[in-house]
C-alpha cells in the first residue's frame, strides 16, 4: 500500500481511520503533488501534518447532480460555481459534476463549454459537466454527441417531463440510438410528464392552487411509470441509464423489476427525499415553498424504503440536486403548486447529514457511506481510480470527518448565496471538519484556503460500447 520516495511528503494525515468502499484501517496517507503516493503506518513527517486521532479520512464527496448557474423559466440560480463550489467544500464534496442546458437549435459542444468555462474561471473544487439535451433535431446531432466525449464529458440528461426540457419518445429514443454508439451515459428525470399535466389540471379546476397539492400533482406512480418506460427503451437499445432523484417506494421497484428483466440501470436519490417528509407541505404556505421540487418529497414510508435502499445498494449514488433559489423567487405572488421554481440549496448539508442520520444512528456502514458518496459515483461517470478512491496514485481528494461534532444547522454556517435554508435548526453528529482537494487543504475548521479558480476538469472515460473502450 506505499510507494515511498526520497524526497519528503508535501502532506501527511496521520493517526486517523483511514475508510474505502472495503473497509477501515488505522495507517497513515503520505500526499505528493496533489496525489496520494503512500497509505502505511508510521510514515515519516511531510512538509505538513495533519494530526486525524479519533477522526475519519475518507475519499472526497463526489456530488454528480449540481445545477450551479443554471437559467430555468427566465430566472438564473442563486449559487453560481464560486458560491457554490465554495458551499460544497465546506460540505466535504471535492469534485462536482454540473449541468449545462442546451438552448434551442444550440451545438452542443457550445452549450457545454460555456458550462466549462464558467467553471474553470470561479471553482474551488473540481468539476465537470453534464448536457441536458432539448433539442436533438439539430444537425449532425449524432456527430455532435461524439464530440462531447473529446471535451471530456460523456454523459447527457433527458427529462420525460417539465416543460422546456421534456423529449418526445422518438427523440428519447434517439438520444439513446446515439449514446450507445458513443459510449455516453444517458442520465433521466424520470416523471411521466402526461400524467402530471392532467392531474395539474384537474386539480387547479378545482381550485386547489396552494403547495400543498404538489404532491398530488405528481404521485409516485408518475415516477416509477417514467422509469418502466425509460428502462425498456434503454432495454431494447442496449444502453445502460441513469435515474437521477429517484423519491419513492414505487420507484425502487421499478428499478429492481428493470434490472431483473436484464436492463442495466443505475439509481440515484438525493438528500430532500431522505430527511423531509410529505407533512412539509402541510403547514405555512412559505415555508412549504421552500422545499418545493421535483419530484415532490413524500410519505415516511418512501422515506423509509429510500433508506434501504441506500443500505442494501439498490440506490447507487447520493446527489443534492442543489438548485438554489432566492426566497423572493419562491414567493412570487399568484404562482399555483407546479410554478413555484423546484429545489433548494444542499451541497453544504447533504455529506454531514447523511453521516449523521445514516452512518450514526446504524442505517448504513461506513463503508456504503464511501461507496454512495464517493466510489459509486466516480465509477458510473468514468473517474475511477482517479476518483472516489484512497488509494496510491489516487488524486488526494480527501474529507476528514470528526464523528463526535454536534452540529446544529444555522444561517450563520451557510456559503450558499440563496437566503432559503430547508434544513435549519436541524441537529446531527458527526461532520466535515478538513476538505483537501488535489493535496491541497481548501477548508480546515470553518475557514476557506482555497482560491476561486482552483478546481481543474476532472478526466472522465467513456462508458464501454460499440467501438468503445472498457473502464475495466
Amino acid at each position: 500500500m506505499a510507494r515511498p520516495g526520497s524526497e519528503p511528503f508535501d502532506l501527511v494525515i496521520r493517526n486517523g481511520s483511514v475508510v474505502t468502499d472495503s473497509g477501515t484501517l488505522q495507517v497513515d496517507v503520505g500526499i505528493r503533488r496533489g496525489r496520494i503516493d503512500a497509505i502505511s503506518s508510521a510514515l515519516p513527517s511531510g512538509t505538513n501534518v495533519i494530526d486525524a486521532i479519533g477522526k475519519l479520512v475518507l475519499p472526497g464527496g463526489i456530488d454528480a447532480h449540481t445545477h450551479f448557474a443554471n437559467e430555468v423559466g427566465g430566472s438564473r440560480t442563486a449559487d453560481d460555481f464560486e458560491s457554490g463550489t465554495i458551499s460544497a467544500a465546506f460540505g466535504g464534496i471535492t469534485t462536482i459534476i454540473n449541468y449545462a442546458i442546451q438552448s434551442p437549435r444550440q451545438p452542443l459542444a457550445e452549450a457545454i463549454g460555456l458550462d466549462l468555462s464558467r467553471a474553470q474561471e470561479s471553482s474551488v473544487i473540481d468539476f465537470s459537466s453534464h448536457l441536458i439535451v432539448t433539442d436533438p433535431s439539430i444537425a449532425g446531432f449524432d456527430s455532435q454527441m461524439a464530440e462531447l466525449v473529446g471535451l471530456g464529458c460523456p454523459s447527457v440528461k433527458v427529462f420525460t417531463a417539465v416543460d422546456d426540457f421534456r423529449l418526445p419518445d422518438r427523440d428519447l429514443l434517439r438520444v439513446l440510438r446515439a449514446a450507445r454508439r458513443h459510449g455516453i451515459m444517458v442520465n433521466v428525470h424520470a416523471e411521466d410528464g402526461a400524467m402530471i399535466d392532467d392531474l395539474t389540471d384537474e386539480l387547479l379546476a378545482a381550485g386547489h392552487v396552494g403547495i400543498r397539492w404538489l404532491p398530488r400533482s405528481r404521485p409516485p406512480l408518475v415516477e416509477a411509470t417514467a422509469i418502466r418506460r425509460v428502462a425498456s427503451y434503454a432495454q431494447q437499445v442496449g444502453t445502460p441509464v441513469y435515474f437521477v432523484h429517484v423519491s419513492s417506494a414505487a420507484g425502487l421497484r421499478a428499478i429492481r423489476d428493470a434490472r431483473s428483466e436484464g436492463a442495466t440501470v443505475y439509481a440515484e436519490t438525493r438528500p430532500a427525499y431522505l430527511f423531509l417528509d410529505e407533512s412539509c407541505y402541510d403547514g405555512d404556505e412559505r415555508q412549504a415553498r421552500y422545499v418545493a421540487c421535483w419530484p415532490p418529497i413524500r410519505a415516511i414510508s418512501d422515506q423509509a424504503a429510500l433508506w434501504d435502499g441506500i443500505a442494501d445498494a439498490t440506490i447507487d449514488t447520493y446527489a443534492t440536486d442543489h438548485t438554489s433559489w432566492m426566497a423572493a423567487e419562491k414567493l412570487r405572488p399568484n404562482l399555483n403548486f407546479g410554478e413555484v421554481p423546484g429545489g433548494f440549496a444542499n451541497v453544504e448539508t447533504s455529506i454531514g447529514m447523511l453521516f449523521g442520520e445514516g452512518v450514526a444512528t446504524g442505517r448504513i456502514s461506513l463503508a456504503r457511506f464511501v461507496d454512495v458518496t464517493a466510489t459509486r459515483p466516480a465509477k458510473i461517470f468514468g473517474m475511477w481510480p482517479r476518483k472516489g478512491s484512497i488509494a496510491v496514485g489516487s488524486d488526494a481528494d480527501i474529507v476528514i470527518i470528526d464523528p463526535a461534532a454536534e452540529i446544529t444547522i444555522t444561517e450563520e454556517m451557510s456559503h450558499s448565496r440563496s437566503d432559503v435554508l430547508a434544513y435549519r435548526g436541524r441537529r446531527t453528529t458527526g461532520w466535515p471538519v478538513t476538505t483537501i482537494s488535489r493535496g491541497e487543504v481548501v477548508v480546515d475548521h470553518g475557514m476557506l484556503l482555497g482560491a476561486k479558480g482552483r478546481g481543474r476538469p476532472a478526466e472522465r472515460k467513456q462508458m464501454p460500447g460499440p467501438g468503445c473502450a472498457s473502464q475495466g
